[in-house]
């Protein structure tokens, strides 16, 4: 390839990588009070744009987004801007979670959400990725109320429970069914929540880090169920493979652990990873499997790998002897 034909496919390169037209577009749509169409074209753009482009790339086209007014005008959907803003370290908090179960719970938008912030945030808790949390909270709480059709009072642990509003759709829960049920998160406030709403059920609370968890310095007593959502979104494989390890441990003869994680490539990926901020590891199915790796063979009585019904969540389900 000759000098003139290379340094035309750089700029054609560069050309695309700083090419702002869509957000153009968007936020003229967005102005003009079109948001369902505005929404709908950003999202498809920036999935594929983050599909198409190489690490560096979409890290370039990120920071594109973020200095594009746009970003003024998405930001005021409280949804977008919490996990932007991250006032408890983290994209996926429990407050954040909280907005995703508005829409099935009927609570109210955030106090001082502008019009327009208010069309935006109706939207995007519709996006897949929110339709994925809806159906695995409820998977959740039937899960809880099956098992105690199997056995009298079982026994149950949630690690990094947040909110823990599976229990809002429990009978298990609400007729008090459970022999013990503990909520285990590293974050006091969510505990504090969890305490207020789910104590009169009998439910209690066990503040503590993976970490701690990990080191064995939290003394848990042992379960017939044990199961973590939204934690293993943000633990990289080493470390899923031993926090596995470690809730298996915690399981009596014949218990089960669950752990649920997002696929890759979910629709709105691109609008999570830039006006979000919010990143996630995503697991396939063999890398799923994967994190039992630690766990003797001759321990496990089954193991089963399963989505949501939106495709977007996979499970994995491990059975002891």
């Amino acid at each position: 390839m000759d000098n003139q034909h290379q340094g035309e496919m750089i700029s054609v390169i560069l050309q695309n990588l700083f090419d702002d037209t869509l957000l153009n577009q968007s936020y003229n749509k967005l102005l003009e009070g079109q948001v369902g169409e505005g929404m709908n074209d950003l999202l498809a753009g920036l999935h594929a744009q983050r599909l198409n482009s190489s690490d560096q790339e979409w890290s370039e086209y990120v920071s594109l987004c973020s200095h594009h007014p746009l970003r003024e005008l998405l930001h005021q959907d409280p949804f977008t801007y919490r996990a932007y803003k991250k006032p408890r370290g983290y994209a996926g908090d429990a407050e954040l979670l909280d907005m995703i179960y508005g829409k099935e719970e009927r609570w109210p938008v955030p106090e001082g959400t502008s019009d327009l912030g208010r069309q935006i945030f109706e939207y995007t808790i519709l996006t897949p990725a929110c339709e994925g949390v809806r159906a695995r909270r409820g998977f959740i709480a039937d899960v809880l109320d099956h098992l105690v059709e199997e056995m009298p009072k079982p026994h149950v642990l949630s690690i990094a429970a947040g909110h823990l509003r599976e229990a809002i759709l429990s009978s298990a829960v609400k007729r008090r069914k459970l022999g013990r049920f503990v909520a285990l998160d590293s974050d006091t406030k969510s505990l504090e929540e969890v305490d207020r709403s789910y104590s009169c059920y009998g439910v209690s609370v066990v503040p503590a880090t993976v970490r701690q968890l990990l080191a064995g310095k939290v003394e848990l007593g042992l379960f017939d169920f044990v199961y973590s959502t939204g934690l293993f979104d943000y633990v990289q494989q080493a470390a899923a493979q031993r926090l596995t390890s470690m809730m298996f441990q915690l399981l009596r003869p014949k218990g089960r652990l669950l752990v649920a994680n997002f696929f890759p490539d979910i629709g709105g990926i691109g609008y999570m990873e830039s006006y979000m901020d919010w990143k996630l590891i995503y697991r396939t199915r063999q890398e799923m499997m994967d994190v039992s790796l630690h766990i003797p063979q001759a321990d496990i009585r089954d193991i089963r790998i399963f989505t949501e019904e939106n495709q977007n969540i996979i499970f994995l389900q491990i059975t002891k002897r």
